[in-house]
């Protein structure tokens, strides 16, 4: 080959590196997740693309995610791609419960609107409505291509009650504290094997109670584990506590005991965690959890936890607690916590705080924690009426422009590498009366400052924030991003008397500058 052959090779292999470089989506250390619920993402998008026949995964448009990625999202939440039976189906079209709260949420609905839990999965394949494994392939190479990474869901805690493990392996769930029936229907199948449950309420009657101290099955969890771990980048672990041997025991315990199971001397998470990152080490995991287990699943190996205290400090709207809460809060569980005003298992964000206003402002307080940022589907269109997991659609209702706009700034801020490479530290609000009512800390990167500020209340606030960083000689040029104006302070000033902000209810300002 000539030299100039050779050169000309040279530069076109570098160019595919710096390409690869540009669209690969190396984890951003707190990531901004979307979740999506698949099949009515799929219904949506069929009604806003009606000449192009979008049904499943492999005919999602290009430009949706191309929009994602330029919104600020790092991560796409597919929830509910897995394969479904007709027992849970047939269940959530026929009992009177669930049909009575159908009506509620979504009046006039059809049995079509009715599309079942994605929560009782019979095998880790794709649901054959959404396409094929090769098509979840595609499409996760869609989402890299354009720089977001995939989340898939894994539910540890139960199957449906039509898997083939309920036939095949009975040995695998729990089974009923008693030698033969008839069982009780309202906690058991036909054949002993429990329901699944979490200890609290109903039975959930779609699926089957896993056993994890049942050795087969633990290996054979992990290998499933595994299975979804070589599809997706990120694993949203269902009802994740339940798995933990002190949940079993105080759950289970009795049904445990009465068959002669023994408590394991390991968690079943810190083995398969650390089995899945043996082969997939980039692969990280995000734990639907509720007090008081956060911290346990943390120490576990999940790189991230659900934080349900401070959704409810947020909701409560008890400023004193909110800011007890973040201050009293190590560092590290922060770091470690996935942050969010709403996502499916909760109300709409503007139904649970009263508006989108308050909602807008829980957003602030909670996205500008160091953690994951976690953001539910129409959550950006300031929706008042949730999608019920067992349906394909909610009630209608129109978009609040103004949301969309919020976040159109909010998330596209969030995005800058600070939020994502820098440091995090809580700042003081001082001299004034009503300073109580705003919250603040500071991110840095290298000489590169943002401070936040945020009034979480429903009246204006005003407050002096030091910067002691700042240095003391000359004028420091201050810009808050929000707004996109500037302000020039004599540094002595804002290091000795701090800066003072006026901040309106349920707002923040976020103000630029360099140490």
């Amino acid at each position: 080959m000539s030299a100039p052959s050779q050169l000309l090779l040279l530069l076109l292999l570098l160019l595919v590196m710096m390409v690869t470089s540009a669209n690969a989506n190396p984890h951003n250390r707190y990531p901004q997740m979307l979740e999506v619920s698949a099949r009515p993402w799929l219904y949506t998008l069929q009604q806003q693309y009606p000449s192009q026949n979008v049904t499943q995964l492999r005919d999602i448009p290009r430009q949706e995610l191309v929009r994602l990625r330029q919104q600020g999202f790092d991560v796409v939440w597919l929830m509910g791609v897995w394969a479904l039976g007709d027992y849970g189906l047939q269940y959530d079209r026929t009992n009177p419960n669930l049909r009575a709260h159908y009506e509620e949420v979504l009046p006039g609905y059809s049995l079509d609107d009715v599309i079942g839990s994605p929560y009782a999965i019979t095998e880790y394949a794709v649901n054959p409505s959404l396409g094929t494994e090769a098509d979840l392939a595609h499409f996760r190479t869609l989402l890299h291509d354009v720089g977001l990474s995939l989340m898939l869901d894994f539910v540890p805690n139960h199957s449906a009650c039509d898997c083939a493990w309920t036939t095949q392996h009975p040995e695998y769930y729990v089974k009923a504290n008693q030698v033969e029936g008839p069982y009780d229907s309202a906690r058991y199948l036909s054949n002993g094997v429990a329901f699944g449950w979490a200890g609290w309420g109903d039975s959930w009657q779609d699926t089957a109670q896993f056993n994890y101290w049942q050795p087969d099955f633990v290996q054979a969890m992990t290998e499933t584990l595994m299975t979804v771990a070589s599809a997706a980048d990120y694993i949203r672990c269902d009802m994740a506590f339940l798995a933990l041997n002190d949940q079993i025991e105080a759950v289970w315990g009795e049904h445990m005991r009465f068959w002669n199971d023994t408590r394991p001397r390991t968690e079943f998470w810190a083995s398969a965690i650390a089995t899945v990152k043996r082969k997939y080490p980039t692969v990280q995991f995000l734990a639907e959890v509720y007090n008081p287990w956060q911290h346990t699943l943390q120490e576990l190996g999940f790189d991230f936890t659900y934080d349900k205290e401070l959704y409810d400090h947020l909701g409560d709207g008890n400023l004193g607690n909110l800011e007890g809460y973040i201050r009293g809060t190590p560092l590290a569980f922060h770091q470690h916590s996935a942050h969010f005003v709403s996502n499916h298992d909760e109300q709409r964000a503007a139904t649970y705080f009263g508006s989108n206003m308050r909602a807008d402002g829980a957003a602030m307080a909670s996205m500008t924690l160091p953690g994951m940022r976690f953001y539910w589907m129409g959550q950006r269109d300031g929706y008042f009426n949730q999608i019920d997991v067992h349906l394909r659609r909610a009630k209608p209702e129109p978009a609040h422009p103004g949301v969309a706009q919020f976040y159109n700034i909010f998330t596209a801020l969030l995005a800058r590498p600070i939020f994502h490479e820098g440091e995090w530290q809580l700042r003081e609000v001082i001299n004034s009366d009503n300073s109580w009512r705003l919250l603040a800390w500071e991110w840095t990167l290298k000489l590169q400052k943002v401070l936040c500020v945020v009034n979480y209340s429903s009246e204006r606030g005003f407050g002096r924030v030091t910067l002691p960083t700042v240095g003391l000689g000359g004028n420091v040029t201050l810009t808050e991003l929000i707004s996109n104006q500037t302000y020039t302070r004599p540094r002595k000033v804002v290091a000795g008397e701090g800066l003072g902000c006026l901040v309106d209810a349920w707002s923040m300002q976020m103000f630029e500058y360099k140490s």
